[in-house]
C-alpha cells in the first residue's frame, strides 16, 4: 500500500467481508473494528504504512480470532442461563435515536462545535472514496449508495461520532440505528438459584426469528456489566444457540418447569403477582430511571378468561395499527371488589404483532395442534402493568407480551365459547 491509497488490498478485503457476513455488518464496520485490532494488538496506528503481507497475515488472524473468541458472531463471550422465554417485545426500537437526534439538535444550533467535539461529522466524496471531516474513511464510493455510517440531512452527509470516552472507538463513524427488540427471559445463570425476569435485547437476524415460548432451555447471553442491572446482551447468532431441554436439573424435578407451574410459583422467584394485588403491584415495581422517570413494570398473573374479543379495534399506537382485548377474572379479584364491579374484570390488550406471531387466543393440545379456547379458561399473561385513575380508584390494565394456556385445564372453544354474563354464576 502506497501512503495515499486509503485502501485496503483485495485480499483483506476477502476476509473482511467474510468476517461481516458471519455478523452480518458492512465491510466498513468490520474495516473499523479491524482497525482497532490492529491498533490494540500491534500498535498500528496507520494502516496505509504498513506492508500489504503483514495486513493479509493480521487479517486473517483477525477473523480466526473473534470466530473463536464466545460463542457468538459479535466475538463476545456469553454465559449459559437456563429458564424460559415467556415474552417479545411487540416493538423493534431505535436505541440510537436519542443520541442521534440529540447530536443533530447541537448540530443546528451550533454546527462548528458539533464537528469539532466529534458528536456529528460531514461526509464528502473525493476520488472514488468516503472522507469523514476531510479524512479518508476506507470506504470506496458506489454509485449513489451511501456508506454503511452515513444519512442526509437538508442538503448535507452526515454521520454520528463514537465520543464514549471508555472506548477504542472514540471518534470513529457509527451506524446512524441501532434496532433491538426485547425478549423476556425468566430464569438464572446457570448452576443459580436465583430466579428473575431478564430482559435480553436482541439485534441483526435474531429479532426476527422464531422462538418457543414457555419451554425450559439454555440460552448464551453476555451478563450485565453493572450489580442489579437486568438487561442481558445477545450476540448477532442468539436465536441459533437456543437448546431446548430441561436436563439442567434432576429429572425428578423437571416437572417444575411446566410453564403453568413454573410461571407462577413463587417460592422459586419473585415475578408472579396475585389478579387482585395489580394497583398495589404497580407501586412497588414501577422502574425508575436515572432520569427521574418512571416505567411500567412487567409482571406475571393468572386469571379466568372472563370476556374476548377477537375482532381488531384500530390503535395509533399498535405497530400494526390494530389490537385486540379480552378481560381476565378471578375469585380473589371479584371477593375484593364484588362481582358486579368493573374493577372485577382486568383488561388484556393484545398487540397486533403478537397476535400474528403467538396464538394468543389458542393454546397447544397434546397432539401439537393449535386450538381456540372459550371464556372461563385460564390464562397465564406476562405483560406491562398499566393502572389510569377512574372516578376516585385506579384502574389495571396489561398489554400482553405473551400469554400460556395449560390444555390441562383449557375450554376448547370453536365460535368463542359462551359469551353470557351468567357463566360465571347465577341459576343455571
Amino acid at each position: 500500500m502506497t501512503e495515499n491509497d486509503s485502501q485496503w488490498p483485495d485480499a483483506v478485503i476477502e476476509r473482511l467481508k467474510a468476517y461481516g457476513e458471519r455478523t452480518n455488518k458492512q465491510v466498513g464496520e468490520a474495516a473499523n473494528e479491524f482497525a482497532v485490532w490492529l491498533k490494540k494488538e500491534f500498535s498500528v496506528d496507520d494502516p496505509n504504512q504498513e506492508d500489504e503481507y503483514l495486513l493479509t497475515e493480521w487479517s486473517e488472524m483477525f477473523v480466526i480470532e473473534t470466530r473463536n473468541l464466545g460463542r457468538g458472531g459479535s466475538g463476545r463471550e456469553t454465559t449459559t442461563y437456563v429458564g424460559h422465554i415467556v415474552a417479545l417485545d411487540d416493538d423493534i426500537r431505535d436505541q440510537r435515536e436519542n443520541k442521534r437526534d440529540s447530536a443533530l439538535a447541537l448540530f443546528k444550533s451550533n454546527q462548528e462545535r458539533a464537528v469539532d467535539e466529534g458528536h456529528i461529522g460531514i461526509v464528502t466524496a473525493k476520488g472514488g472514496q468516503w472522507y469523514i471531516n476531510g479524512k479518508g474513511a476506507n470506504e470506496r464510493v458506489e454509485g449513489s449508495k451511501l456508506p454503511w455510517f452515513a444519512f442526509e440531512h437538508d442538503d448535507l452527509i452526515l454521520c454520528l461520532l463514537n465520543t464514549n470516552q471508555g472506548s477504542n472507538n472514540t471518534g470513529k463513524p457509527m451506524a446512524p440505528t441501532s434496532l433491538a427488540r426485547n425478549l423476556y427471559f425468566l430464569g438464572s445463570e446457570d448452576n443459580s438459584n436465583s430466579i428473575k425476569m431478564w430482559k435480553v435485547s436482541l439485534n441483526g437476524k435474531s429479532m426476527e426469528a422464531d422462538y418457543t415460548l414457555h419451554a425450559p432451555c439454555k440460552i448464551q447471553v453476555v451478563p450485565p456489566t453493572q450489580v442489579g442491572r437486568d438487561i442481558l446482551y445477545s450476540n448477532r447468532d442468539f436465536s441459533e444457540t437456543i437448546q431446548y431441554t430441561d436436563t439442567f436439573i434432576p429429572e425428578d424435578a423437571r416437572h417444575e418447569l411446566r410453564p403453568e407451574r413454573f410461571l407462577v410459583n413463587d417460592s422459586m422467584h419473585n415475578e408472579f403477582v396475585d389478579l387482585s394485588e395489580l394497583v398495589e403491584a404497580h407501586g412497588d415495581r414501577k422502574v425508575r430511571l436515572p432520569s427521574g422517570t418512571t416505567m411500567n413494570p412487567i409482571i406475571i398473573t393468572k386469571g379466568y378468561v372472563s370476556s374476548l374479543n377477537k375482532e381488531p379495534a384500530e390503535s395509533k399506537f399498535d405497530s400494526t395499527g390494530r389490537s385486540f382485548r379480552m378481560s381476565i377474572t378471578s375469585l380473589n379479584l371479584q371477593s375484593r371488589n364484588g362481582r358486579g364491579s368493573l374493577h372485577s374484570e382486568v383488561t388484556i390488550w393484545i398487540p397486533g404483532r403478537m397476535y400474528d406471531e403467538h396464538h394468543p387466543f389458542e393454546f397447544k393440545d397434546d397432539s401439537g395442534t393449535w386450538v381456540p379456547y372459550a371464556e372461563r379458561t385460564q390464562v397465564i399473561v406476562v405483560g406491562r402493568l398499566r393502572i389510569r385513575p377512574y372516578n376516585d380508584d385506579m384502574l389495571p390494565s396489561i398489554t400482553a407480551l405473551g400469554i400460556y394456556v395449560s390444555p390441562r385445564t383449557a375450554r376448547p372453544g370453536h365460535a368463542g365459547g359462551d359469551t353470557s354474563l351468567d357463566q360465571f354464576g347465577g341459576d343455571e
